[in-house]
This record gives structure tokens, C-alpha cells and sequence, in this order.
């Protein structure tokens, strides 16, 4: 595969505050990458340093080779919405598209950011979802070959969220890169190729939700009793034990394991439920060890 983007030995500071430690990983092409962590993590900073909007302390960042005019090839989506008075759709997406030798052709920008009906609209009086859906045709107009998306489907309806990741995975297919931040992780889970936990001021996780599962447990078994604790939180392959009221919880690697466990108490157990782990599960847990991630 051809790596598009490589970085090495990445630190930053603010002051004597040290901000990002030792950061390394590479980018392939055709993926998507979601890059997740806690609010103040240092997500931000990362692809700030990325974009070279920043500089770091030390370390190398190498982004399409670093070619001429490589910076032509990036498609940024930043959390804050552009808001232009007196400026429409179509006129802003034109101007865009005139900075960039090889844009997307207009027709397609509109398709593949949903904004029919909108293009004589004027950029100050969209609605959130669609200033979002905007936000993202910028981001494509110059037909970039690698994407930061930043909380790109804040404030858009379920609707047009299912649409906007339907297109992503669409851009992949064309070989096109993308690199993803969201709290929204359980839109992620089903698009990531790759998830990358940002925790302790260093990536703690590079892997795929499938590593993560192994690493933090695949399955998630719940059910109601009124049978004492003592029974259940010292069976084999639990790694998270949760008990309110009586309803229990419980986090396993191996789901088959636990419920033969559990076949003698089957008459006192009510409402079994047995389920894949969901990312934001995952993240919950991971980010609960810390430091034996390290």
C-alpha cells in the first residue's frame, strides 16, 4: 500500500506543558481513519501540527511526499462553520473551486454534498446541518486526495448523516483518503478502517475495531436477577463487572464461555441479552485502564 502520510517521533509543548509525546504512525491510502480521545487529549493539536498550521517541538511529519503544491491535495472540514454574509452557495463554492488547478467539477461537489435546491441560498441563512454540508463541499471542492473531517455531522438529522457517511465510504472507493475526529462514535465503528485512541498525550491504540474488541473484550452480556454477585463477578474472561440494582452487566472476551457459565442459574436470570461490543463501549473501557496501555 502507498503510504501518504508518515509521521515520526512527534512532540509538543506549550510552555513547559507537554501537549503530544513520541507520536508515530503511518497513513495508507484508501483508508479511513478515525482519530478519537477525551476532550483535551490533543486531537486538535495533532491535526493542527498535520495541516502545518502549527509547528512541533520535534519530530517529522511527511504528508503526499511533501511535493510541490502538495497542500492542494488536502481537503480540510473544520469543526467551526464558514458563515459569509451576502454570498451564495454557488458563488462560494465557484470561488473555491477557481483556487485549484484540477477542482471537482461543480455538478459533483453538489451531488456529492446534498445541496440541491440550496445553491442560491445565501451562506448566513443555512441551518446548521446544511452550513455543515457546506462546509464539507468546501472541503472537496479542489478534489483533494487526502480529508480532515472535524465533527463533520454536527447538527445534521439522522437523514442526512446516513447520506454524508454513505459518500465518504463512496471517496474511499475512489481511493481517497480520510482522516475523521467525532464523538460520535458510533458512526464510526461502522465506516473506520483504522481507530486510533489518542490517550496520554500519545497514540495508546492503532488498530482495527476487531483488535480493539480482542484487546477490551468482544461481547457485552446483560441480564436481570435477583441471585447474589458473588456468583458471577469471579467467572473466567470478565473484564468489566457491573451491578445496579438487579440488573447486571457484564464485559467478556468470550461470550459462549460465560453463558454456560451461567446455564445452572438460567431460572433466575430474566431478560438475557448477549451483544457485540459497540465503540463507544470500547473507548469507555480503554480509557478506564489508562495507564496500562502505555
Amino acid at each position: 500500500m502507498t503510504s501518504i502520510v508518515t509521521v515520526e517521533h512527534l512532540n509538543k509543548n506549550y510552555g513547559k506543558k507537554e501537549i503530544l509525546h513520541n507520536i508515530n504512525f503511518t497513513v495508507n491510502k484508501s483508508q479511513i481513519i478515525a482519530l478519537i480521545g477525551e476532550n483535551g487529549a490533543g486531537k486538535t493539536t495533532l491535526i493542527n501540527i498535520l495541516l502545518d498550521l502549527i509547528s512541533s517541538n520535534s519530530g517529522t511529519v511527511n504528508i503526499l511526499d511533501n511535493e510541490k503544491n502538495f497542500k492542494e491535495r488536502i481537503g480540510v472540514m473544520m469543526q467551526q462553520n464558514i458563515s459569509i454574509t451576502r454570498i451564495t452557495v454557488k458563488e462560494i463554492l465557484k470561488l473555491t473551486q477557481s483556487y485549484y488547478q484540477s477542482p471537482l467539477a461543480y455538478e459533483k461537489i453538489i451531488e456529492l454534498s446534498d445541496l440541491y435546491d440550496l445553491e442560491d441560498s445565501k451562506m448566513d441563512k443555512l441551518s446548521g446541518g446544511q452550513k455543515r454540508r457546506l462546509s464539507f463541499a468546501l472541503a472537496i471542492a479542489g478534489n483533494p486526495d487526502l480529508l480532515f473531517l472535524d465533527e463533520p455531522t454536527a447538527g445534521m438529522d439522522s437523514q442526512s448523516r446516513t447520506k454524508f457517511w454513505q459518500t465518504i465510504t463512496d471517496l474511499k472507493e475512489q481511493h481517497k483518503t480520510v482522516f475523521v475526529t467525532s464523538h460520535y462514535l458510533e458512526e464510526l465503528e461502522t465506516i473506520a478502517d483504522r481507530i486510533m485512541i489518542l490517550q496520554n498525550k500519545s497514540i495508546s491504540f492503532d488498530g482495527s475495531i476487531a483488535q480493539l474488541r480482542v484487546l477490551e473484550g468482544e461481547s457485552m452480556i446483560e441480564f436481570d436477577s435477583k441471585l447474589l454477585p458473588n456468583l458471577f463477578k469471579d467467572m473466567p474472561e470478565i473484564i468489566d463487572f457491573k451491578k445496579v440494582g438487579d440488573h447486571y452487566k457484564f464485559t467478556t472476551k468470550n461470550a459462549e464461555l460465560i453463558i454456560g457459565q451461567l446455564t445452572p442459574y438460567l431460572n433466575a436470570i430474566n431478560n438475557l441479552k448477549v451483544q457485540q461490543n459497540s465503540l463507544d463501549s470500547l473507548f469507555v473501557n480503554f480509557n478506564k485502564e489508562g495507564a496500562t496501555h502505555e
